[in-house]
């Protein structure tokens, strides 16, 4: 008589994961659930910038709006220059999580989260010493460029946790979790929207800018 003892063993049972597992279910309706917290993520951050446009340009005038406008734009350029490498480790840790294979998954976000750190201290330590060149290259208004030079700086300074979070979105959803990085997202545009009043017109140790 064959030994059964093997079809009860944990060793022999497929590892479970805490994310959504997309290789089960119907394939419409498993993407549509799978992309909703993506589009909203989306909608949210466009949103913001919205936002926080109507605020600077109302209230500090427009040297400050094309300040920001500027040094959002290379800002724009440095995530979209590591979301091709975020979009390989999120490609990288689906496959693994499909084939259950944590360990490869976690092989996959060690390697990814070193050279992201690695690149974000680069960019930031390279970056910061050159942001006024780097606005004076875009045709920055002489009005608006210290102001562009200082926003800037402060995005280079950023940068390491800019990419840690870009990072880390993308590790989530290549394991299956589109939720848990809206919801960080979600907390970001709430308290951007609302330190922006208290920062522009001056609160506790920060000076007002009106």
């Amino acid at each position: 008589m064959p030994d059964q003892s093997t079809k009860t063993k944990p060793e022999n049972l497929p590892r479970r994961t805490p994310t959504r597992d997309l290789t089960v279910g119907p394939i419409g309706m498993t993407l549509f659930v799978f992309s909703l917290p993506i589009l909203a993520g989306n909608v949210l951050q466009s949103l913001n910038g919205s936002i926080n446009a109507m605020w600077i340009g109302r209230f500090l005038g427009e040297a400050a709006l094309t300040a920001t406008a500027n040094a959002n734009n290379v800002m724009f350029a440095l995530i979209g220059l590591i979301f091709g490498v975020g979009m390989a480790a999120s490609i990288l840790v689906a496959q693994a999580m499909g084939a259950h294979n944590v360990a490869q998954a976690k092989r996959v976000l060690g390697s990814s989260a070193t050279f992201f750190g690695a690149a974000s201290v680069v960019i930031a330590a390279i970056g910061w010493p050159l942001s006024r060149k780097l606005m004076v290259w875009m045709g920055t208004p002489a009005d608006a460029l210290p102001l562009a030079q200082a926003y800037l700086e402060v995005i280079f300074l950023a940068i390491p946790l800019l990419y840690l979070f870009a990072f880390v979105s993308a590790v989530l959803r290549g394991a299956g979790d589109t939720k848990t990085p809206f919801w960080f997202l979600l907390l970001v545009v709430v308290l951007d929207t609302a330190l922006n009043p208290l920062l522009i017109f001056g609160w506790g140790p920060c000076p007002g800018w009106v």
